[in-house]
């Protein structure tokens, strides 16, 4: 079986390095065929020349000449993705690649279209450094459970995993942070199983390059919530 992993960047130079070395420990205990696929928006840090520099076997390398945002990039990501089953993983060093296996094997015993790593799961140990950011994403959980009759309990999670057959039928149009919360209410309206387990997380600071801004994104994840639970799910499916 073939594992494709999308790793979007922005200015991410330091980090990336670090996560990529890290990512490739871990797969090497996975027994499973792997490709990197890298969406560089348009880095100027040194990022994207990192990235060009990298070998070419098993990788594929996307430089976009502008920033096309992160749900942006992840569409391209799953565009030019071979595997049976995806998995978006922000290299940024917030999301620890030793929990991949297990949020894998999550996925595959269950038959999930969706796996996500929650950062909340069990109520315990839960680490932000924004409450904002905390408040906001706990608002929009409640939204979405009372909303589509579910039980999940982190939605924008910047770690999942997906089945490709699956995520590849849906009509994904966002292009920001809220194509996380737009990948997770499609699949529930579509009936799609959605399962999680427990993951590590290590939130930075905006003067460390955390990127979303919680009451703007906020907004738009709400109104992609709202949009998806009034429209019909048949515009949801390619034709």
């Amino acid at each position: 079986m073939l594992i494709s992993i999308i790793l979007c960047s922005y200015n991410e130079t330091g980090r990336i390095q670090h996560a990529v070395h890290q990512l490739q420990q871990e797969l090497a205990s996975v027994k499973f065929q792997y490709e990197l696929i890298f969406v560089d928006n348009a880095s100027t840090d040194g990022t994207r020349e990192w990235i060009e520099s990298l070998p070419d076997i098993n990788t594929i390398k996307i430089l976009n000449r502008t920033n096309i945002g992160k749900g942006g990039s992840i569409r391209l990501g799953l565009e030019a993705s071979s595997g049976e089953y995806v998995i978006i993983h922000d290299p940024d060093l917030e999301y620890d690649a030793k929990d991949i296996p297990a949020l894998l094997k999550n996925a595959l015993d269950n038959n999930a279209q969706l796996a996500l790593g929650s950062r909340v799961l069990g109520g315990e140990d839960i680490s932000y450094k924004y409450f904002q950011n905390y408040i906001g994403v706990a608002v929009l959980t409640k939204i979405i459970n009372i909303l589509f009759r579910s039980q999940i309990t982190d939605p924008a999670t910047a770690l999942k995993i997906m089945e490709s057959h699956f995520i590849k039928s849906v009509v994904l149009t966002d292009t920001g942070f809220n194509l996380d919360f737009e990948i997770v209410v499609k699949t529930l309206k579509l009936g799609g199983l959605i399962s999680e387990t427990r993951i590590s997380y290590y939130p930075r600071t905006k003067a460390e390059g955390k990127k979303l801004k919680a009451w703007k994104d906020g907004l738009a994840s709400l109104i992609t919530i709202l949009k998806c639970r009034l429209q019909s799910s048949k515009k949801f499916t390619q034709s």
